[in-house]
């Protein structure tokens, strides 16, 4: 084989496993403002790190391998990620369309707390593009208990999401 051939398969090599994370750099999820502070200081060279960074694409997205463009722009899934913004977040996966909430619970009542789970199905908005899952635990003294869910609260926060939705694309359609 000649030394160009070697040369291309190893460039190609590199370009999939950089891609796939197998070469960059591990993140702390739990120090990432600190990390963000080490790598962009104060905040105004991470702006303007993000400003250059609108609008580039990976080398995948040319390759038609993206990150899927049926959740991309999904007016749900982001006002979702909005209303439930004030509860620290669990996970969050725009292609999948699911977001999961960690326990909370308020200083009113620290006996009680809820967890969110919401299935982004479809970015048409109506009702079956959206589950909304609440989960409730109760402390006992000792322990937390597991208790019904709370379908009430759960059909609020859904059509809080969709009406917000809704809202969002009739004023998008109107500008």
């Amino acid at each position: 084989m000649s030394k160009f051939n070697i040369f291309c398969q190893f460039l190609l090599i590199l370009l999939t496993l950089s891609h796939c994370g197998v070469l960059s750099e591990a993140q702390d999820p739990l120090n990432q403002d600190l990390d963000d502070y080490h790598r962009y200081g104060d905040g105004q060279i991470r702006e303007s790190v993000e400003r250059s960074m609108e609008g580039k694409s990976s080398f995948m997205d040319l390759l038609g391998g993206g990150s899927g463009e049926k959740f991309k722009e999904n007016i749900i899934y982001n006002v979702a990620l909005d209303k439930i913004s004030f509860m620290p977040l669990q996970s969050s996966d725009q292609l999948s369309g699911v977001i999961t909430t960690e326990w909370f619970q308020t200083s009113n009542d620290l006996n009680n707390r809820i967890k969110l789970v919401i299935y982004v199905k479809d970015d048409i908005i109506d009702d079956s593009s959206l589950e909304v899952k609440v989960f409730k635990e109760t402390f006992d003294g000792a322990k937390w208990n597991v208790s019904n869910q709370n379908s009430e609260l759960a059909i609020k926060i859904k059509k809080s999401i969709l009406d917000s939705a809704q809202e969002l694309y009739i004023a998008n359609e109107m500008s």
